[in-house]
């Protein structure tokens, strides 16, 4: 399958149809061509992008600093095999016309869509982690940034993290216990706050009949949470913790433990 022409899931990337990168020149064009992918088919005043090439002091050139930027764009982009045509001029600013298998960004969204339209636990976690496969490290990584794209970077970050808790749930769902459970405990590891992780955890340790080891965890989740913020166990989590001293949780343990030995 072709990768996508343009990159912004990682260090900003212009790709040929071939697959081969494409020089975008040096810091000033790349920021153009950020600022433009992360606002795809909208429009981009010339005051946002001066804005995000100098956010402390404006040259009188700025303007035309800009346009010669935008020629590179347009020469890159027809090396790349797109239309230079589809980044536009319009009144005070530019457009840059992408088809969303084009943008990395916008097949991640398009394949998360589909993944959630999915009615079948494992074909959904397939195009769930079909779109993750597109992310190749934190949105524009090698580039400076600017407080302009933050509200656009911490979006585009939420939705790589709800698709990743999506294939964690798929996962569970499917019964993937063992590889789930060394997953969980590395992301409770970063992230030891989080209820839901906790819960995930226990369901996949008791999934796979790990009935001593779910209610350690579910005891030091207790304590945790008790211990950082104050409060009880929501009632997920403390409805599953209840269920691994139930009589047929016992059993089972012990039935498997007995089989194991």
């Amino acid at each position: 399958m072709r990768e996508p022409t343009f990159g912004i899931l990682g260090p900003l990337a212009i790709r040929g149809r071939d697959g081969t990168a494409v020089a975008v020149g040096g810091p000033k064009p790349r920021a153009v061509l950020a600022t433009l992918l992360l606002r795809p088919g909208a429009f981009v005043s010339l005051d946002t992008l001066t804005e995000v090439l100098w956010p402390r002091s404006t040259p009188q050139s700025a303007v035309a600093n800009i346009r010669t930027y935008i020629r590179a764009l347009r020469a890159a982009l027809e090396a790349a095999g797109v239309e230079s045509g589809r980044l536009r001029t319009c009144h005070g600013g530019y457009v840059l016309d992408v088809h969303p298998y084009d943008h990395d960004l916008l097949l991640f969204e398009r394949r998360l869509e589909r993944a959630r339209k999915t009615g079948q636990p494992s074909a959904a976690l397939r195009a769930c982690l079909d779109a993750l496969s597109l992310w190749r490290g934190r949105v524009l990584q090698d580039l400076p940034g600017s407080v302009l794209w933050d509200p656009a970077l911490t979006r585009i970050e939420q939705l790589r993290a709800v698709a990743q808790d999506e294939s964690l749930r798929l996962r569970l769902r499917i019964g993937d216990y063992g590889p789930l459970v060394a997953e969980l405990r590395g992301r409770i590891a970063a992230e030891p706050l989080r209820e839901d992780l906790w819960l995930l955890l226990v369901r996949a340790l008791q999934g796979a009949g790990r009935i001593a080891e779910a209610r350690v965890a579910y005891a030091g989740a207790r304590r945790l949470l008790a211990a950082e913020l104050g409060v009880a166990p929501g009632s997920a989590l403390r409805a599953a913790g209840e269920a691994l001293f139930s009589s047929r949780s016992c059993l089972s343990g012990s039935a498997r433990g007995s089989r194991s030995r």
